[in-house]
Formats: C-alpha cells, structure tokens, sequence
C-alpha cells in the first residue's frame, strides 16, 4: 500500500511538475470539444424546419438531427417539429398491444401495384385487414378483413400470428404475410431506412414511429417485385372523440417520399391539434419540414408553407375501402383511398408525381 501511494505521489508531481506537458493537453482537449461543437452545429434544425443531410442511416446523429447522446429507442421528448432520428438496424417495434389505442399500418408501393395492411385496436375491438389496388384490374380487392385477436409472440418486439395473417417487425425490418389453407398467398419482406419518431399532440410519453422509405419484395400469384413502402405505428390515449386526414406517398422524383396529416385527436376531453408536413429525400436523407402551425388539408389537397414557399400536394382518388370499426363504445369510420399525387412548389419547378394513400377517419375510439 505505501508502495502504491508514493508512486501515485510521484506520478501526480510529475505531471503537474511539467507544465508543458499539461499546457499541450489542454490546448489538445479545447480544439478537440471546438471541433466536436461545430460539428454538432451543422446538424442542428435551421430557423424553417429544413434539416442537413444524412449519411449512414444507422447513424442517428448524421441523419439531420442533433444527437449529442445515446437515444432511448421510441422514447422521444418533443413534438413533430422536433422528430427524433432512430436507428434503423438494432430496435424492433414494440410488442402487441402497448397502449389503450393502438394502431400500425403498412402502405407497399409496386409498379402497377400496391398492398395495404394494418392492425387496429381499441378497449373494445381488435381488428386486421390487407387488400391490394392492382393497376391491370383497375379497383381495390379486399383479400383480407377479419376480427379475429391475433396473438403475440414471445419476442420482445412485435410479432403477431393469426388463422390468415401474421406480421413480424423487428431490428432492421420483417415480413406480412397472407396465409391461404396453410400457405403463403402473399408476402411482403420489408427492410428499414429512415426511421423517425416524436410524441403526437396530446401523447407525454407515448410515440409515434413513422417509417417513410422502407425497401420491399413482393411475392404474389408467382411474381416476385421490388417497391418501396411506408409503416406507421402509434399507441396511448387518443379518445373517445377524434378525427384526422393523412396523405402519404410512393417515391416521387425517384427518392423523395411524403407524408402529411391534420388531425384533432381527444375532442373535448384535453382536445389535441396535429399536423404536420414532412419530404424525406431518401437518398440524402435531407428532411425538408413545415411548421405545425404552416399546414394544413381539405378533401383532396394538402398545404405547407416552408422558407416562404408554397406546397400543394393534390391527390386523384383510383380506388377506395371503406369499414367501420364498430363494437362496444367504438364507432369509426376509416375511409382508405389509392390516388395519384401530384406535389408542386410554388417556386415554378416542375411537380413531382407518383401515387399515394389518402387516410381519413372520425368517430369515437
């Protein structure tokens, strides 16, 4: 022990003895922490919602939003306006159910074709449904609508198993699949890009995960198809009263992927305003933003203002599914339409056109 205390005695003295060793160290130290800050800078939101680039998707930090440290998965603290950037390889979806509401959709966009997919749930129903818009018979078929609770397995992320359906979601991505006197009629295996969350108006804890560019293969009917998809997944507290509209597209230009809402969600129960406009360049992982208060829709348009100009996404319903979730207190009418989208600027650049999925729904949870 007497050893040891005088050799750290020496070593202190020695060190501290030496004031141009210490004099480098901290010169060392100051530069580094300047580099680290400027660098942290150029990631910050700038004053119109419009974020940097991003590299690697599995890097958060490079994604266009700050991160000076580790973030819990789907723990996010702030808003829309503020969405918190996840990893895309290492955190599944959280397991079946998690909340009082809870709901998760799938939109998969093919060349000539698209598959919709989503389980809804409520304290008095549980409910999932999977059709397709196939361009070549030119109207929605519904292969899929059922009330049956499915059941989740023992993974810590969400997997669900029923008589027809089953969806696994976990660290890096997973399947849907459509079952057919016990074998595979459809399937869709979907890997993870950009993967954002932020808390919806009214929610203090609970997150939504929005999942706008997501890499597909489709089999169906002996053809296998690459596309490109969206997921969204939400739970907590969100009735009785609510009412919102949500347009979310294929790629458009290539690699540009949107998705906009304008919701009211706990009418006059802590009532809750929603909107929000996000365009994801899915190649540079630049997300352009309006600000909640600079967007809004009517029936067949969605508005945003950012840096001052105008954008006007228009959509042309092909097809459309209604149902309505009605059991015990629920009663909601969901009203799901395949369109054409076509998204201008009012700067007089040429619109970006591709398809997308109009979603509204209003009732009582």
């Amino acid at each position: 022990f007497t050893s040891a205390f005088r050799f750290r005695q020496s070593w202190i003295s020695a060190i501290c003895g030496s004031r141009s060793i210490v004099a480098v160290m901290w010169r060392r130290a100051l530069c580094e922490a300047s580099a680290s800050a400027r660098k942290q800078a150029l990631l910050l939101p700038g004053p119109a919602g419009r974020f940097g680039r991003a590299a690697a998707p599995s890097a958060p930090a490079r994604r266009g939003i700050a991160s000076s440290a580790p973030l819990r998965a789907f723990k996010p603290s702030q808003g829309p306006d503020a969405p918190q950037t996840e990893d895309s390889s290492s955190q599944g979806l959280p397991r079946w159910p998690a909340g009082w509401h809870d709901h998760l959709q799938y939109h998969f966009f093919f060349e000539g074709m698209f598959v919709q997919a989503r389980v809804f749930l409520t304290p008095s129903l549980e409910e999932h449904s999977l059709w397709i818009y196939d361009h070549s018979v030119g109207k929605v078929q519904e292969l899929l609508n059922s009330s049956e609770r499915l059941s989740q397995s023992g993974a810590e992320h969400l997997a669900l198993s029923g008589a027809r359906f089953s969806v696994t979601d976990g660290p890096g991505g997973g399947a849907v699949r459509l079952l057919k006197d016990g074998k595979v009629e459809l399937e869709v295996e979907f890997q993870n890009r950009h993967v954002f969350s932020w808390l919806p108006a009214g929610q203090g804890a609970d997150a939504v995960i929005h999942r706008p560019d997501l890499e597909l293969t489709l089999r169906y009917q002996g053809k296998t198809m690459k596309g490109r998809g969206y997921s969204k997944r939400y739970y907590g507290a969100y009735g009785p009263h609510w009412g919102y509209r949500f347009i979310q597209s294929s790629w458009l230009g290539g690699e540009k992927f949107l998705w906009t809402a304008d919701a009211t969600f706990r009418i006059g129960d802590g009532e809750a305003k929603y909107n929000y406009f996000k365009l994801l360049d899915g190649k540079t992982g630049e997300l352009v933003q309006a600000e909640s208060k600079d967007t809004y829709q009517q029936d067949c348009a969605g508005y945003a203002e950012i840096d001052g100009v105008k954008y006007t996404a228009t959509i042309e319903p092909l097809g459309e599914w209604m149902h309505d979730y009605k059991a015990g207190d629920t009663n909601s009418r969901m009203q799901l339409r395949y369109c054409k989208v076509s998204l201008s600027k009012g700067d007089g650049s040429p619109p970006l056109e591709g398809y997308a999925l109009n979603e509204r729904c209003f009732g009582v949870l």
